[in-house]
């Protein structure tokens, strides 16, 4: 069934307007739902629903609510912490970790990264990696679309992560342990948070900073990855690994 996502609908209402201009685009000029048809509404709180429309007009449509099913949230958290590469990798790396079931994505502007946004252009690029997730969550069935932050320095990530945050920073050197060793010595945590580096990699300070900060060393195996295999893979083993 086609799926929409109204973050601030109240499904306890008997009935919802959807108003969004994109999702309105995709409703009737993409999939051309009409009076009678069914789909899916979800929103931000994990709630999802079946309704059925009522009217359908140029600014809004209106659908009657049906069964509602909740999402309880499985710890622990996800949180990736990615720094953006080149071209519009960064697109494909949050709609494949929306897929994989992450929680929260912070992009990272680090001492290598080698893109540049500033001003409006920023602005574009955060609404487009959010659009992106909604999309990925629609599709992969998901209840819940990941939270995407504002881009922000390595420094600045470090300091924001809540109490009980176990970060690890993946490594080619240096202190560190196979990831999935790494993960019996925390069975239970709350948060997980994965930093990954740029092209060219963390510089040898950003590493110190993160380990000064408390974060663990891990390898993700015995080559070397690119920037969005790295942020995949460690997400898809943490996903595996804590929510079995």
């Amino acid at each position: 069934m086609h799926r929409f996502f109204c973050p601030e609908s109240n499904f306890n209402n008997p009935q919802v307007v959807i108003t969004d201009p994109k999702e309105l685009h995709h409703l009737r000029n993409v999939l051309r739902l009409k009076k009678g048809d069914t789909l899916t509404i979800f929103n931000d709180q994990g709630d999802e629903v079946t309704a059925r429309i009522l009217e359908s007009r140029p600014a809004r449509v209106r659908v009657a609510i049906g069964s509602l099913r909740k999402d309880a949230p499985t710890p622990p958290v996800i949180t990736l912490a990615c720094a953006i590469p080149k071209k519009s990798k960064f697109e494909w790396i949050v709609e494949k970790a929306t897929e994989l079931g992450v929680d929260e994505i912070i992009p990272l502007r680090t001492k290598r990264t080698q893109i540049e946004l500033k001003g409006d252009r920023l602005e574009r690029k955060i609404v487009r990696y959010r659009d992106v997730a909604i999309n990925a969550a629609k599709q992969s069935q998901r209840p819940r679309v990941p939270i995407v932050h504002p881009i922000v320095d390595l420094a600045s990530a470090l300091v924001s992560f809540p109490e009980g945050t176990i970060p690890f920073i993946p490594s080619l050197s240096g202190e560190r342990e196979n990831i999935l060793e790494a993960f019996k010595a925390v069975p239970a945590p709350a948060r997980v948070v994965f930093l990954i580096g740029p092209e060219g990699d963390f510089t040898p300070e950003e590493y110190d900073l993160a380990r000064a900060r408390g974060c663990l060393g891990v390898s993700l195996g015995r080559t070397v990855l690119k920037v969005e295999t790295a942020a995949l893979v460690a997400v898809a083993c943490a996903q595996l690994w804590f929510r079995r």
